[in-house]
C-alpha cells in the first residue's frame, strides 16, 4: 500500500470532510481514507495497481473541492476584502429596518416605502456577493446529496432574499409591507458567519504553531568547508559528508558527529532539558539545536529530511492529522446532522403554517432553524483538541505517532516498565566499595576495555584518585584481570579466579553473599595473594525513575517493572525506584507474554521500553513507549516516543492524555448543548411559551452560529497552557 497526503481547499465545516472522506474511501483501490478539517489535508492509503494520486484527485473534484499544490491557508486570500464588504453594507441594512422600532430617523425614507424597499434590496446584493462562496459551495453539494453547513446558510438567506423580493414587489404595487422584508436578516446571517469564521481561522491558525516552531528551529544556510575554505550555503545544499562548521549561537543545520572542538549544546527542543549539554569530538549533535559556546568542526550525516527534527515533524503532522476513536460517534453524528436539520427546519415551517400562523413568521422560523444549526462545532471538538495536545507535547518532547494512541494513554491504567535503561542508566556504577581498595583497582583496571572496569576507573576519576598504569597485564575471559602495579602483583576477578591464583576469599565471604544477592556484580580485589576488600558494579537506577514512580502512582495507575535480570537485581532496583511490583528474568516472549496477562485482567496497558528485546511487548501493549536514546528497532514497535531519558516524561504523557481527552469530551459538550438547546428555541418554543417571536431572531441564529464555533477553538486552546502537575 501506498500512502500520500493530499492538500485539500474548499472544506468549511465537519459535513465537508465527512463527505470527501466517504467519498475517498468508497473508491476502488483505496483501503482508507483520514481527512482533517483543521489541517485540510486528506490522508490515503492506496494499491497504486489499482488506482493513481490523479484519479484520487478527480475524486476530490468531484466531491466539489480542489486539490492544492501547496498546504491550504487558513482563509481564501480575499477573505478580508469580502467581510469588510459584508459588514459595511449590513449596517445601514439594519439600520433601515430596524431603525425604526427604536426611535431612530430615517430622513425622507422614513415617508417612502418603495425608496425604503429598493435601498434595502440595493445594499443587499454586494454583501450576497461577498458571501458568495456559501452558494458556490452550498447549493452544489446540496445537488450532490452531501449538504453542509454552507448549504444550511445558503437555503436559509435564499429563502429570506426571494421572500423579501416577493415582499418588495408588492410594495412597489402599493399593496405590502415594508416591515414585512427580510433583507436585513440576509445580510447580517452571511455578514455574521463570515466573522465567525474568519475569527475560527485565525484561532485555528495557532493549533498548528508548534510544527512551525519545530520547522523554525532548522536555519536556512550553513557554513561548510569547501577546497580548504569556508563557504556559506543554503541548508538545502548541505550534503551527508560535508564538514559544517558552527560557531557560538548558531543553529546545528544537520545532524551529524563533532570532529573538533568542545561546546555546550541547548537541546531543549529534543529533550526539553534545559541544561545545555557538553559536546566534544566524537559525539552525536542534532539538526536544529543551537550551540551556545566554542566552536565546532562537526561531519554532517543526517541532512534534509533525514534529521530527527524533520522525523519528529513528519510524527506531529502524522498525529495531528489521525483520527481518535472518540471522533468515530462524531463523525457519524456530522454525517446526518445537516440533512436532518434541514428536515427539522422545514418540519416546523410547515407546522406553524399549519398552525394558522403567516408566512412570515414560519419563515422565520425555517431561516433561523438552518443557520443557528452547527455542525462546525462538533466537527471541530476532536480534531482541534487533537493537533493543539499532540502539539503541546512535541514541545515537551513527548511524540505520539497517531491520535488513537493519545486517547489510549489517557484511559490507561496500569505502566509496566522495562528495567535496564528505562528505570536504570543502562550502563554499569560501581555501588560498594569494602575496604580501602578504590585506588589500586582502578589503576590495575585502566588498561582493560571491560565495561565494569571503565566503571571502577571512572568512580575514582571522581573522587579525584591518582590513576598509575600497570604492566604486564591480563585478562581472563569471564573471570577477571591481574597485573603487576610497582612490583605488586594484583588479582581481580571473580571468587573462581580468586581461589585458583591462590588467594583466600573467605574473609569477606559474608559481604560478598549479601551484595551477590542484591543483583550486583561482586569483584574481590588481592594483592600479592592476599585479599583486601571488594569492589560491587551494578547498573543504577535514573534520578528521575523514583520521583517518576511517584507521580504515576498519583495518577492512579498501577506500576509493574519487568527485567531479563535476576530476581536480586529486580528487588533492589524495584525498591530504589518504589516500584510496588516486578517480575524478574524475563525473555522478550515473556515480557509480551505479562502484557497480555495484565490485558486478560481487563487492564489497559502501557508499556515502556528501550531495547530490541521490549519490541514484541512494546507491540503487544496498548500504548508502547519508547525512550529516544533506544534503538530504532524499539522506537519503530512504539507507539509514542519519548525525546529525551526522563522517566517522568512518561508520566506528563499521560497527564496531557487525560486533559486532552477531557477537552476533547468538554467541546463535544458545548457542541452537543448548543444546538440541543438552540434549535428548538430557534423553531418557536419561545412562542409557544407565551414570549413572543423576535423579528431578529435570524439574525441572533447567525451570531450564536459563530460565536458556538469559536467557543469550540478558544477551549481547545487552553491545552496551549498545559503544564505538568496541573491539567487546564
Amino acid at each position: 500500500m501506498t500512502r500520500v497526503v493530499l492538500n485539500i481547499g474548499g472544506m468549511t465545516c465537519a459535513s465537508c470532510s465527512q463527505s470527501l472522506e466517504k467519498a475517498l474511501g468508497n473508491a476502488e483501490g483505496v483501503s482508507s481514507a483520514s481527512v482533517s478539517l483543521p489541517r485540510s489535508t486528506a490522508a490515503v492509503e492506496y494499491d497504486e495497481s489499482r488506482t493513481s494520486v490523479s484519479e484520487l484527485s478527480k475524486i476530490v473534484r468531484k466531491a466539489g473541492f480542489k486539490v492544492l499544490d501547496s498546504p491550504a491557508s487558513d482563509m481564501p486570500a480575499d477573505i478580508g476584502r469580502d467581510l469588510a464588504a459584508a459588514v459595511l453594507f449590513s449596517i445601514p441594512i439594519i439600520y433601515l429596518a430596524m431603525g425604526p422600532m427604536i426611535g431612530l430617523p430615517l430622513g425622507p425614507l422614513g415617508d417612502d416605502d418603495r425608496a425604503l424597499a429598493l435601498m434595502q434590496l440595493a445594499l443587499c446584493v454586494p454583501v450576497l456577493l461577498a458571501g458568495r462562496r456559501f452558494y458556490t459551495r452550498g447549493f452544489p453539494a446540496l445537488a450532490r446529496r452531501t449538504p453542509n453547513m454552507d448549504t444550511l446558510v445558503a437555503l436559509g438567506t435564499s429563502a429570506a432574499v426571494i421572500y423579501s423580493l416577493y415582499i418588495t414587489s408588492a410594495v412597489l404595487g402599493g399593496s405590502g409591507d415594508v416591515h414585512e422584508l427580510y433583507y436585513d436578516s440576509a445580510a447580517m446571517i452571511i455578514a455574521l458567519v463570515m466573522v465567525g469564521k474568519y475569527l475560527e481561522s485565525r484561532s485555528r491558525k495557532r493549533t498548528g504553531d508548534s510544527v512551525r516552531r519545530l520547522l523554525d528551529l532548522a536555519p536556512g544556510e550553513a557554513s561548510v568547508m569547501r577546497d580548504g575554505r569556508e563557504v556559506r550555503i543554503p541548508v538545502e545544499e548541505l550534503r551527508a559528508g560535508d564538514a559544517v562548521v558552527i560557531r557560538p549561537g548558531e543553529s546545528i543545520p544537520a545532524d551529524g558527529t563533532v570532529t573538533e572542538g568542545q561546546t555546550a549544546v541547548d537541546e531543549s527542543m529534543l529533550t526539553g532539558e534545559s541544561v545545555p549539554a557538553d559536546r566534544t569530538a566524537g559525539d552525536r549533535v542534532f539538526s536544529g539545536t543551537v550551540n551556545v559556546s566554542g566552536s565546532i568542526l562537526m561531519t554532517a550525516e543526517g541532512v534534509g529530511e533525514d534529521t530527527v527534527l524533520r522525523r519528529i515533524v513528519r510524527m506531529v503532522e502524522e498525529a495531528q492529522g489521525s483520527k481518535a476513536p472518540i471522533s468515530r460517534m462524531a463523525d457519524r453524528v456530522a454525517g446526518v446532522f445537516v440533512p436532518a436539520v434541514m428536515t427539522v427546519a422545514i418540519a416546523a415551517c410547515l407546522l406553524w403554517l399549519a398552525a394558522g400562523r403567516d408566512i412570515g413568521f414560519s419563515l422565520t422560523v425555517l431561516i433561523s432553524v438552518l443557520v443557528i444549526s452547527c455542525p462546525c462545532a462538533l466537527g471541530l471538538a476532536t480534531p482541534l483538541a487533537i493537533i493543539v495536545g499532540t502539539g503541546k507535547a512535541a514541545e515537551m518532547g513527548i511524540l505520539f505517532k497517531d491520535a488513537e494512541s493519545m486517547e489510549t494513554a489517557g484511559r490507561a491504567d496500569t505502566v509496566v516498565l522495562d528495567k535496564t535503561g528505562t528505570v536504570t542508566e543502562g550502563r554499569p556504577r560501581v555501588t560498594d566499595i569494602v575496604g580501602d581498595v578504590l585506588g589500586i583497582a582502578a589503576s590495575a583496571e585502566s588498561s582493560s576495555e571491560h565495561p565494569l572496569a571503565k566503571a571502577v576507573v571512572e568512580r575514582a576519576v571522581e573522587e579525584g584518585l591518582d590513576v598509575r598504569r600497570p604492566s604486564g597485564f591480563r585478562a581472563h575471559v569471564g573471570g577477571g584481570i591481574e597485573c603487576e602495579l610497582e612490583g605488586v602483583r594484583v588479582l581481580i576477578g571473580n571468587r573462581a579466579l580468586v581461589e585458583e591464583k591462590g588467594a583466600d576469599p573467605s574473609a569477606y565471604a559474608e559481604e560478598h553473599a549479601v551484595l551477590s544477592e542484591e543483583g550486583k556484580t561482586v569483584m574481590f580485589v588481592a594483592a600479592d595473594g592476599e585479599v583486601l576488600g571488594l569492589i560491587a558494579v551494578a547498573d543504577t537506577i535514573k534520578d528521575s525513575s523514583r520521583p517518576a514512580v511517584e507521580r504515576m502512582r498519583g495518577l492512579g495507575l498501577d506500576v509493574v517493572m519487568i527485567t531479563g535480570d535476576s530476581e536480586g537485581a529486580a528487588r533492589r532496583i524495584s525498591a530504589e525506584a518504589g516500584i510496588p511490583e516486578y517480575r524478574h528474568s524475563a525473555r522478550p516472549d515473556d515480557k509480551a507474554a505479562a502484557v497480555g496477562d495484565l490485558q486478560s485482567e481487563g487492564r489497559t496497558v502501557i508499556m515502556a521500553g528501550d531495547g530490541i528485546n521490549d519490541a514484541p511487548a512494546l507491540a503487544r501493549a496498548d500504548v508502547g513507549f519508547a525512550v529516544g536514546s533506544g534503538t530504532d528497532i524499539a522506537i519503530d514497535s512504539a507507539d509514542v516516543v519519548l525525546i529525551g531519558d526522563d522517566l517522568g516524561d512518561m508520566a506528563t504523557a499521560v497527564e496531557i492524555s487525560r486533559a486532552t481527552l477531557g477537552n476533547i469530551k468538554q467541546n463535544l459538550f458545548l457542541a452537543f448543548c448548543y444546538n440541543a438547546v438552540c434549535i428548538p428555541i430557534a423553531a418557536g418554543l419561545p412562542y409557544l411559551l407565551g414570549m413572543g417571536m423576535i423579528h431578529g431572531m435570524p439574525m441572533i441564529a447567525a451570531a450564536a452560529m459563530s460565536v458556538s464555533s469559536v467557543s469550540v477553538v478558544l477551549n481547545s486552546l487552553r491545552l496551549t497552557r498545559f503544564s505538568p502537575g496541573a491539567e487546564p
